[in-house]
């Protein structure tokens, strides 16, 4: 599959830690899928590591996960209650339920209903065409990404950059079609152990093929900088 080479490729020329990471949502599971229950934050690291990793309502671990992929509705009732009360007095991620509130609105609802499973990847092992490639990778790497991505077109991407780390990474540029950036939120940085330097850079599938014919063609590639002669005597002058 070309998504393959698109891995190796990318491996090669960005020097990434692991794989990128392929999200595709399914009605049906992918075969060789590791078994148990995943948090997504942790799942996304196992994906990267070489783990291939079926997420349904009943195999994500985390309630907000369940959410904020789509595979189920927002907590309702005494669910809402706690959810509310872990957020502002547990993690302390917001000050109050009126911000929570606020974030929530101003921010892209879930793909709910879409699908059955949300299944992550090492991209060389998607068996299907994925709907996102996500890339954890150091800001230098980020960088690169963003300029290849952009590239072609020189449009700016619209990024959501608050919320919880799966709506961030997955959820968000899923249903927009947007590349996106993301710091994860500090409790998944926390606790399942990312590294300081680490963020993550979402991509839709449809925007890979011009990002790929980039690599030869720009300099966040493997494209040399190259100064004009005139540049070159200008700046000289300025030296001087």
């Amino acid at each position: 599959m070309v998504w393959e080479e698109y891995s190796k490729r990318l491996k090669e020329v960005l020097g990434l830690e692991g794989s990128p990471i392929a999200v595709s949502y399914s009605m049906v599971p992918a075969s060789g899928a590791k078994q148990g229950r995943y948090a997504v934050c942790q799942a996304l690291l196992d994906a990267r590591d070489g783990a291939i990793i079926n997420l349904s309502r009943k195999s994500c671990a985390c309630p907000g996960g369940v959410w904020h992929l789509g595979l189920g509705p927002r907590p309702s009732g005494e669910g809402d209650k706690l959810l509310k009360k872990f957020l502002v007095e547990g993690e302390k991620l917001f000050c109050s339920i009126a911000t929570f509130h606020r974030a929530m609105a101003l921010t892209t609802a879930p793909p709910l209903g879409l699908a059955e499973y949300v299944v992550l990847s090492p991209l060389e092992k998607a068996e299907i065409a994925p709907d996102l490639v996500v890339f954890l990778c150091n800001p230098e790497q980020a960088c690169r990404l963003v300029t290849l991505a952009t590239y072609p077109d020189g449009i700016p991407p619209k990024t959501e950059i608050v919320g919880a780390t799966c709506h961030m990474v997955i959820a968000y540029p899923l249903v927009s079609g947007e590349l996106n950036l993301s710091l994860l939120d500090y409790t998944s940085r926390k606790y399942q152990n990312y590294k300081p330097e680490e963020l993550f850079v979402s991509i839709p599938y449809h925007k890979m093929p011009s990002l790929m014919e980039s690599i030869d063609l720009c300099s966040a590639g493997t494209a040399k900088v190259e100064f004009p002669p005139e540049l070159r005597e200008l700046l000289s002058r300025r030296e001087r």
